[in-house]
C-alpha cells in the first residue's frame, strides 16, 4: 500500500513570506498583510534583482496570481538572487 501525505492551505493561512538570499542563506520574513515590496537586498547587503522582465497585467486578480506563481517557478527566476518561502502554522 502506498501512503501519501499532502498539505492543503488557503492564502489566508500564510503566516509569513520569507525571502532567502542565494549567497549567504540569510532570511527576511514579513507578514503578508504588511508586505508591500520585495526587499532589494538581503540583511547582509547582497543585491537582489527584483525585475526579471516578466510583467503580467490583468484586471482579474486570481489570473494575475497564477501567472505570477508560474513566472516565479520559471528557472530564469533563480537569477534574482533570492528564493521565496511561505510559512504556515504547524497543523497538529
Amino acid at each position: 500500500m502506498m501512503y501519501e501525505r499532502r498539505i492543503v492551505a488557503s492564502l489566508q493561512d500564510i503566516k509569513a513570506l520569507i525571502f532567502q538570499c542565494n549567497q549567504c542563506k540569510s532570511r527576511t520574513a514579513m507578514s503578508p498583510d504588511d508586505w508591500t515590496f520585495v526587499p532589494k537586498q538581503c540583511p547582509n547587503g547582497h543585491h537582489w534583482a527584483i525585475n526579471t522582465g516578466k510583467i503580467f497585467e490583468s484586471g482579474f486578480m486570481p489570473e494575475a496570481f497564477l501567472a505570477s506563481l508560474r513566472n516565479l517557478r520559471d528557472p530564469a527566476y533563480e537569477q534574482s538572487g533570492f528564493k521565496i518561502f511561505l510559512e504556515f502554522e504547524d497543523a497538529k
